[in-house]
């Protein structure tokens, strides 16, 4: 499945002098920055998720690792929120039992990235800057 990816340069670079000055401690400082922003995200695409019964909106989930924010629709229960946000081409089959058309993708979760980019990063521009104050403090 595509994905939509906001990539930060350099930021392998920053990981590695982050573990080589503070260890594991200002490694985990990232997880909650990326968490902060994946949760950012996730509220603004529970208001642009389509509700129909509104169980894929329920399903809407974010967190944040070392290395990336992520937020993610759908589960086994809801294996229809991927078709929903990416869209899926039209492959009627009677014979299999298939039916229905191409599914027209609306990709609420990335729109919603998008429109809240400016503050995501800032407070993502923040946590980063007060790791590295807190790894010069501890060098």
């Amino acid at each position: 499945m595509a994905a939509t990816v906001f990539a930060i340069e350099g930021m392998r670079d920053v990981r590695r002098a982050l573990r080589r000055v503070g260890g594991n401690e200002l490694l985990n400082g990232l997880k909650g920055a990326f968490g902060s922003a994946a949760a950012t995200v996730e509220r603004a695409a529970l208001s642009l998720a389509p509700r129909r019964s509104g169980r894929m909106a329920r399903t809407l989930r974010s967190s944040g690792t070392r290395t990336m924010a992520v937020v993610r629709a759908g589960r086994a229960s809801v294996p229809y929120a991927g078709p929903v946000h990416w869209g899926w081409p039209g492959r009627p089959n009677p014979a299999r039992g298939w039916r229905g058309g191409p599914i027209r993708g609306f990709p609420f979760i990335a729109i919603a990235a998008q429109r809240t980019e400016p503050v995501w990063r800032d407070n993502y521009e923040r946590a980063l800057r007060e790791l590295v104050r807190r790894a010069e403090a501890g060098a």
